[in-house]
């Protein structure tokens, strides 16, 4: 069945936030434009109309990311909603996701995203030491109350939610408290992502950036946690496992940064420009904009083009990696980090050190299924 993905930041960078380690925040400091502001309803709109002309049956999925995509307001999202119901032809499924730090997810927002069933992304670090010690809040104030405020609204309305973890130097020393505040709070779902440095300086090293071999290290202690847990009976799917052992079993990753190339992912900014990579929202790559071209023509454009170039090559280390046949050579964007202790690379430590294991469990969920 064919398929469409595309991500939206309807408040462009704009953050109720004020994170230590803000990726996008990195980003947008590169651009001309800092700030996209507000998305039009006009701009929204369009990106529906858009889709659609580019879909006409088969799966849309619509992603809402930022900065904090809830600051559009919650008006702005029932209105595209409702345009979106009005619009979609009968051929075609649209399945809606949001990532949000969850500051302003009340009630009437949880009940909101369970009934058109958005699938949540709560950006949570762990114990409340870890969360606020990165996610504070414009006046300097922790965030782990307030989001553990938006797990009880969206439990109580019914959302489906994950947790999107960013594993910082400090996390990473402590796998298995990690996996017990997970256990604790009954996160089912998770992800957990590296901690990176800047764009432009990826050597930098501060109190939160994780290094190559923390993240290897990390990496194999919580992966025998996630095993021994998972043969009791006690399974949180944790999404870098899973693709893994999903590879194990003959099957396709679904995790973008394991299929070894780069693939578009539409990103459109608050004014509708369009971007292939939320990592690389950056004036280089823009590819036009929503309120000018089709999806066809932003994919033939010579920055997206350019683009997924870059990311289908293979790297020196990877060469002769054996290693790489299963990773791919990870996601372009961690790559910085992946590759920063000459000779040493987190992946291929991993997975050379847990590949009996990871087939081991793969054959234990085949034979369970």
């Amino acid at each position: 069945m064919p398929s469409l993905s595309v991500l939206i930041k309807p408040a462009s960078s704009l953050c109720n936030l004020r994170c230590q380690y803000c990726f996008y925040a990195d980003v947008s400091d590169l651009r001309q434009v800092r700030s996209y502001g507000i998305m039009s309803e006009a701009t929204a709109h369009t990106v529906i109309d858009r889709a659609l002309e580019a879909l006409p049956s088969g799966d849309l999925q619509i992603a809402f990311q930022g900065g904090e995509p809830t600051l559009a307001g919650l008006p702005f999202f029932r209105d595209f909603v409702a345009y979106a119901e009005e619009r979609t032809p009968p051929t075609v499924r649209i399945r809606y996701s949001i990532q949000t730090n969850g500051m302003v997810i009340d009630g009437e927002w949880a009940r909101f995203l369970a009934e058109y069933h958005f699938l949540v992304g709560l950006s949570l670090d762990g114990e409340e030491y870890w969360q606020d010690e990165c996610r504070k809040a414009p006046g300097g104030g922790g965030s782990y109350a307030r989001v553990l405020e938006a797990v009880s609204h969206l439990r109580e309305a019914g959302a489906d939610f994950n947790i999107l973890t960013v594993l910082t130097a400090r996390s990473a020393a402590h796998p298995r408290a990690l996996w017990n505040f997970y256990r604790k709070n009954r996160f089912d779902f998770v992800q957990i992502i590296p901690c990176l440095a800047p764009l432009e300086n990826p050597r930098e090293n501060d109190y939160y950036t994780l290094t190559p071999q923390a993240y290897g290290s990390f990496l194999k202690q919580f992966f025998a946690i996630w095993a021994k847990e998972l043969y009791a009976g006690n399974y949180i799917s944790v999404r870098l496992f899973d693709n893994f052992v999903r590879m194990a079993m003959g099957e396709h990753p679904e995790q973008c940064g394991l299929a070894g190339v780069c693939s578009p992912q539409f990103v459109i900014e608050a004014d509708g420009g369009v971007y292939p990579c939320d990592f690389y929202v950056l004036d280089e790559y823009r590819c036009g904009s929503v309120n000018e071209h089709s999806f066809s023509e932003l994919y033939r454009a010579e920055p997206m083009q350019r683009f997924l170039t870059e990311g289908a090559r293979r790297l020196p280390q990877c060469r002769s990696c054996p290693a790489f046949r299963v990773c791919g050579g990870g996601c372009r964007r961690y790559r910085s980090l992946y590759f920063l202790e000459k000779g040493y690379c987190p992946h291929r430590d991993f997975l050379e050190s847990c590949r009996d294991e990871i087939c081991k469990v793969a054959r234990f969920v085949q034979e369970r299924n």
